[in-house]
């Protein structure tokens, strides 16, 4: 046999065997769930005035992501709000043991002072939650305020005829800087129950959630924090009184000098292996209990990693990742608006600061007004699109996943290089596709049982460069102009690549 036919037929037997081995996603629409829509939400931490809740910036930006559900007022200063006032006391900003937050905390009531009157009202909210069709979770005061004021919160918002069901007792009240009156679960249990009958007896249909710690999510601190497990542990024997614990998830350890490459590895390292892992030790403490994750981001403004391409894919995974968990009835990001090119989706232009590195200048021109769309704005929205028009969420299964290698803490671990999840309705599909890798894909797709081979629209963020940002971040000024946002293809499925480096949706008319 020549030689040419020889380097022939192993070329054939090359491409067959690649293409017996290459990524394919199948549906099975048989297996229906309803969508949980209120995993599709935002935290509001408006205390520094920036924007109010009726501003038509920030309404039409909100309104674009199409969130299910938002957070008032917010997480860490719902333990100084007060509601009647519709604001703050200032002799209250200085009364953690935490000297940053106090700090902070006067800061922000300085601000909010100047620009708002000190005023950031309930009414606001829902005035635009209803607009919108939003549906809210509102946080009381259990750190400077009363249960008489909790109920009486309740009460307003009955007579109102506004519709709120979820009530979380608190934020964070496990932190060390909240000890002076919570030293142990057992004094934050009294006083939440306290909380708790007192608002429903008010309202009996509503559902209060209970601060658990975020102990499990974080192992190389697990051992270490004997105080967060005990008080999960005290919290999960007195389970008669609340119907929900809240755990605020965030990413650590972004802030180290290493290549985004390396975080790459690390961040979706941390996704794929230690999520459930921390999820069974909820499971086992809280097993007849809904879980809020209220807050979930990277963790910490000053990182190598927030606002750029690779903040933006982490948003989008990570999300997936909560769709498979059951459990998991609430979330919301943090933050939806407020300074800064760390947590926000959007926020205005902040001048240069030689205090706060991860403000300074260098943004691109602002594309809404004087605010910009931060990278995480993008993959929010394509999720906000899909969850508007879909009613319940489909089987998917992946096959032949590209492997990702892990990195930092993750190091010699294999990483599936796709997450995907399908929702849609009667006569809609989406595929919400996560590529964690470097590579182009091009994925062949069944759907009960039958290939797809017709046309649809493929919305997605992506780029070449894992640092590509909307302005910059703590480690880089950033380009004049927007680099990480939408695109979109159309065609037949045959010729369809999911873009290294993305998060997007797929979607097909089932008509």
């Amino acid at each position: 046999m020549r030689l040419s036919a020889i380097l022939l037929i192993a070329a054939l037997y090359t491409s067959l065997g690649a293409a017996d081995h290459a990524l394919h996603l199948k549906i099975d629409r048989s297996e229906t769930q309803p969508l949980p829509k209120n995993l599709y939400g935002f935290n509001t931490n408006m205390m520094s005035g920036d924007y109010g809740y009726l501003d038509s910036s920030f309404v039409a930006l909100t309104k674009d992501l199409q969130p299910q559900i938002m957070r008032f007022p917010g997480g860490t200063i719902g333990n100084f709000y007060h509601w009647e006032i519709a604001g703050f006391v200032q002799s209250e900003m200085s009364s953690t043991s935490n000297e940053q937050l106090n700090r902070r905390n006067r800061g922000n009531f300085v601000r909010l002072r100047k620009r708002r009157n000190g005023r950031l009202a309930f009414d606001d909210f829902m005035q635009m939650c209803n607009a919108l069709k939003i549906t809210p979770i509102v946080v009381v005061n259990l750190w400077t305020g009363s249960q008489e004021e909790s109920a009486g919160w309740v009460q307003y918002a009955k007579n109102k005829g506004y519709k709120i069901a979820y009530w979380e007792l608190g934020n964070e009240h496990y932190l060390p800087w909240y000890a002076e009156k919570y030293p142990s679960a057992e004094t934050y249990i009294a006083q939440a129950k306290k909380h708790a009958q007192a608002m429903k007896a008010v309202d009996p249909t509503i559902k209060v959630s209970v601060c658990a710690s975020p102990v499990a999510f974080h192992k190389n601190g697990f051992e270490k924090n004997v105080d967060q497990r005990e008080w999960d542990s005290a919290l999960a024997a007195a389970d008669q009184f609340y119907d929900a614990y809240t755990v605020h998830v965030y990413a650590y350890r972004t802030a180290r000098q290493k290549e985004i490459e390396e975080y790459r590895g690390y961040l979706f390292g941390w996704i794929h292996c230690d999520f459930d892992d921390a999820m069974d030790y909820y499971k086992k403490l809280f097993p007849n209990k809904e879980m809020w994750i209220t807050e979930w981001n990277i963790a910490n403004p000053a990182n190598r990693v927030a606002n750029t391409q690779l903040h933006a894919m982490y948003a989008g995974d990570f999300f997936l990742k909560m769709l498979t968990q059951p459990r998991i009835t609430h979330a919301n990001f943090h933050v939806l608006a407020g300074p800064g090119k760390g947590f926000p989706a959007f926020s205005p232009i902040t001048p240069p600061s030689p205090r706060t590195n991860w403000k300074y200048g260098g943004e691109p021109e602002a594309d809404f007004g004087k605010t910009i769309r931060r990278a995480t704005y993008y993959p929010l929205q394509l999720i906000g699109e899909a969850f508007a028009q879909s009613d319940a969420k489909f089987a998917l299964s992946i096959q032949n996943p590209p492997i990702l290698n892990g990195q930092l803490e993750y190091e010699g671990k294999q990483i599936p290089g796709v997450q995907a999840q399908a929702v849609g309705s009667a006569s809609h599909l989406f595929v919400l596709i996560s590529n964690r890798t470097a590579d182009d894909l091009s994925p062949s797709l069944t759907i009960d049982g039958k290939k797809f081979e017709g046309t649809l629209t493929y919305r997605y963020v992506a780029n070449e460069r894992l640092n590509a940002s909307n302005g910059g971040n703590a480690e880089m000024e950033g380009a004049g102009k927007i680099e990480v946002a939408i695109r979109e293809w159309s065609g037949a499925y045959t010729n369809l690549l999911i873009s290294k480096n993305s998060f997007g949706i797929l979607e097909l008319s089932l008509k």
